[in-house]
């Protein structure tokens, strides 16, 4: 790489290696002229005309040659400048790709390339961003319509009720109840999802991660939504570290969790797994793993899990559909990926989070 780049930067200098020439012959010739003159009459103011004649012609050289290297530096920098001018001149909004001619240097064109790949991400992200804000309007508008029409349904009784006040039945309340935690996840969910995009575009640096602390802090935090619902929770920890991001990938491991209680029927069992796993060749990778023994995902269904706002058909839980999705982006920040197949004996899901080497 460093090599190409001396064969460039020579390539630019050389046309302009014969006037910097020039210009240096022209001003010693110039020198000598104007010291000879002076020479030639010692003791006696110079004769300015005649030093004039003798260093005219070197002066209508060094003219030449500064025009001549002007000419060579401008052709040299046209490129560039035409570049300047076409990235300058383009609207904030404007994420085209920039036209780039095949007579154009090889260093501009590199760059030119650069520039069209970054707006490509650019537009790319934006899309993406139009999307993500379309899908959250329309999935929040559902479960608020439903929260408005009973709540004005329940309004209109009221004031149509003699006494003002009228008596609702423990059914509606807890449908309202349900109404209400399920807008309030999905609007976290959106969030999280948000704020996941949000920092993984400024580029924080890595730090070191013990699984096991991590899988063990969040075992405690999941301990009473397991009993409540009259789960077995269980983690088998072995110690492993990792590169990256711990709000992330505890954000990541706690979605995981949190989709094997609420699709585990009361009775069941989830299981908390981290350590390291040995690969057919030999390499050793940590990994995480959430494994239940509930009613399992169609494996068909595998590819589609990590899609943003879908949800198995027939799915009995409430969820929003961006669980897994945000887990997804956080094992590709991390060079780890999501691997999903059936528990054990067959029966209910496992997904595993495995890290690159």
């Amino acid at each position: 790489m460093h090599l190409l780049v001396r064969k460039r930067l020579v390539a630019l200098l050389l046309p302009m290696l014969l006037p910097v020439l020039g210009l240096l012959v022209a001003a010693v010739w110039l020198g000598y002229s104007v010291a000879a003159q002076i020479a030639a009459y010692p003791g006696q103011p110079p004769h300015w005309g005649d030093v004039l004649v003798a260093a005219l012609p070197a002066l209508v050289m060094l003219l030449l040659l500064a025009a001549m290297a002007h000419l060579a530096a401008r052709n040299a920098l046209a490129p560039w400048i035409t570049l300047a001018q076409s990235v300058q001149a383009r609207s904030p909004k404007d994420l085209g790709q920039i036209a780039i001619a095949p007579e154009d240097p090889m260093e501009v064109r590199t760059m030119a390339e650069a520039l069209n790949r970054l707006f490509a991400r650019a537009h790319a992200e934006r899309n993406a961003q139009q999307r993500f804000i379309a899908d959250a309007a329309h999935q929040l508008r559902t479960p608020l319509a439903a929260l408005q029409s009973q709540v004005e349904a329940w309004a209109l009784m009221a004031h149509a009720a003699p006494e003002k006040t009228i008596h609702l039945p423990a059914q509606q309340v807890d449908q309202l109840r349900q109404a209400s935690r399920r807008t309030t996840q999905l609007a976290n969910q959106l969030l999280a999802l948000s704020r996941v995009d949000s920092r993984l575009g400024q580029g924080e640096a890595a730090q070191r991660v013990d699984l096991k602390s991590l899988c063990e802090t969040l075992l405690e935090s999941f301990l009473d939504s397991a009993l409540e619902k009259g789960l077995d929770l269980g983690l088998e920890a072995e110690s492993a570290h990792v590169s990256g991001h711990e709000w992330l990938l505890r954000e990541l491991i706690s979605n995981l969790l949190d989709n094997a209680i609420k699709y585990t029927p009361a009775g069941g069992q989830v299981t908390l797994r981290c350590g390291k796993h040995v690969g057919d060749e030999r390499q050793v990778r940590a990994y995480v793993e959430v494994e239940d023994d509930g009613p399992g995902v169609p494996v068909g269904e595998y590819t589609r899990l990590t899609q943003r706002f879908y949800r198995v058909p027939g799915a009995q839980a409430e969820g929003t559909g961006l669980g897994l999705a945000i887990a997804e982006e956080i094992a590709q920040e991390h060079g780890a990926a999501l691997y999903f197949g059936k528990g054990a004996n067959e029966a209910g899901m496992k997904v595993q989070l495995l890290f690159g080497e």
